[in-house]
């Protein structure tokens, strides 16, 4: 049984049509560099005492308690004395939104509206907040339209609630019905780059795939990764996709979690897939010669434009390494690249044998991160701003590799390294840190650091 969500509180400062908003830090593990309101979760330890103060006593007293904690601690502002002192004009419940049952952490945020008599100068919290800034909703949508922010979908949906109506109080609850016995949850968090959370054959943390469909009105619209797990679940992708306009499936590799069911939705729609020569290979000699009978295939070779997405050509780029034959995308401005299994929101990229290789996967890592993309898109997670997670992946492998180099010097076995460097972890991923460790064997072995 899942456990309740979580809840957690937000807070809309508005001043003469401009509400405050800030964009959090690359480097925060959840929403990072995503453009939001200040808030935060209500802590299990929050005092339920009653406020006295005009609004605030209004209001459930735990998540009044909460916003008054969390808009000091992020801003610096003192909200009860600025209510006493008559900077604040009104306090709102504005809206409420609950996360999707797909979330990792899934959590209920409540939105505040809160009026002021001026614009007030916040002071904050600069470890987590990487901006901030007094704009319009219309400015903060257009940034979005523009693909120049990430944003999750309550947030814009509050925003543009204030863009029809600047004077609403209340807009009750904002969540989003994913009726998922019959549809494909659906959410966009960058303008452009739709993304499905199919239900895949995936490994553990992580049990769904991102399916994304990208490309401009004018141009191809590709369709990357259909992946479902199951022939209900590829009902329920065809639903959610029934009347969109499709010219193509992408394949960003082998593995099943990201071609399931590709070749079935291929030949109902009359698709070509787009796919490396090496995917296509192990895919065939996996599944026999007839898995792509009816279907055309295209090869395309690195920097080959396959669509547009606002106006820029979106390219293929080839990044092996977790597989050989692994294919990434990303637009000729680098707003954003599609990284596939690169690295993982949810959840640790294992290296598997004989498709994987750790000192390739080392190569592609520092490529991504000599281009220096504003947003990462991982086939597990969310979008996340920056290289910064790619940079810490590599910064873990390498700590990683220096440790096991030790131990296997000092005459310990891949067991044994198991058991000294992943402390506490699931049994059942025990397979797959072995993989890596193995992994990182084969590479310390090749460069002659260990004798084979």
């Amino acid at each position: 049984m899942n456990p309740p969500p979580l809840e957690s509180v937000t807070v809309i400062f508005m001043h003469e049509q401009q509400v405050f908003a800030v964009q959090r830090q690359p480097y925060l593990l959840a929403f990072p560099g995503y453009h939001a309101f200040p808030g935060g979760k209500i802590d299990p330890d929050e005092s339920s005492i009653v406020f006295e103060t005009e609004f605030l006593c209004k209001y459930n007293a735990l998540r009044m308690r909460a916003l008054q904690r969390e808009v000091g601690e992020e801003l610096g502002y003192d909200l009860e004395d600025g209510i006493k002192k008559g900077e604040v004009l009104s306090l709102s419940e504005l809206a409420e939104a609950l996360a999707p049952p797909f979330a990792p952490v899934r959590f209920r945020t409540w939105f505040y509206r809160v009026d002021l008599s001026r614009r007030i100068n916040f002071k904050v919290d600069t470890g987590e907040f990487a901006d901030s800034f007094w704009k319009t909703p219309d400015e903060l949508l257009e940034f979005f339209r523009s693909g120049k922010s990430l944003m999750v979908p309550p947030t814009r949906w509050v925003l543009e609630g204030l863009q029809k109506n600047p004077q609403a109080m209340a807009f009750g609850d904002l969540s989003q019905d994913f009726a998922e016995n019959k549809t494909v949850p659906c959410m966009e968090m960058l303008e452009g780059v739709t993304q499905y959370a199919v239900k895949s054959a995936t490994l553990p943390p992580a049990s769904r795939t991102n399916a994304f469909m990208l490309g401009d009105v004018d141009a191809p619209k590709l369709l990357v990764d259909p992946s479902p797990n199951s022939a209900e679940e590829y009902q329920c992708l065809l639903n959610t996709i029934e009347g969109r306009k499709l010219d193509a499936i992408f394949l960003t590799h082998h593995h099943p979690d990201h071609h399931q069911f590709s070749n079935h939705l291929a030949r109902k729609l009359k698709l070509p897939i787009i796919l490396s020569q090496d995917t296509q290979q192990r895919l065939t000699l996996k599944n026999g010669e007839d898995y792509f009978e009816q279907v055309e295939l295209c090869n395309p070779s690195e920097n080959e434009e396959v669509t547009r997405w606002h106006g820029s050509a979106v390219r293929v780029y080839e990044i092996p390494g977790h597989d050989a034959g692994h294919l990434g995308l990303a637009p000729d401005t680098l707003s954003w690249f599609l990284v596939g299994d690169l690295i993982q929101g949810i959840g640790t990229v294992v290296i598997p044998s004989p498709e994987g290789d750790m000192a390739t996967y080392f190569k592609t890592l520092e490529k991504v991160i000599a281009l220096n993309p504003e947003v990462i898109i991982p086939s597990h997670g969310i979008p996340m701003r920056t290289t910064h997670r790619l940079i810490e992946t590599l910064k873990h492998r390498r700590e990683r590799e220096s440790q096991i180099l030790k131990l296997s010097k000092s005459g310990k076995s891949k067991q044994e390294i198991l058991e000294q460097l992943y402390v506490g972890i699931d049994p059942h991923l025990h397979l797959l840190a072995l993989q890596n460790i193995e992994a990182h064997l084969v590479k310390l072995r090749k460069e002659e650091q260990l004798i084979k």
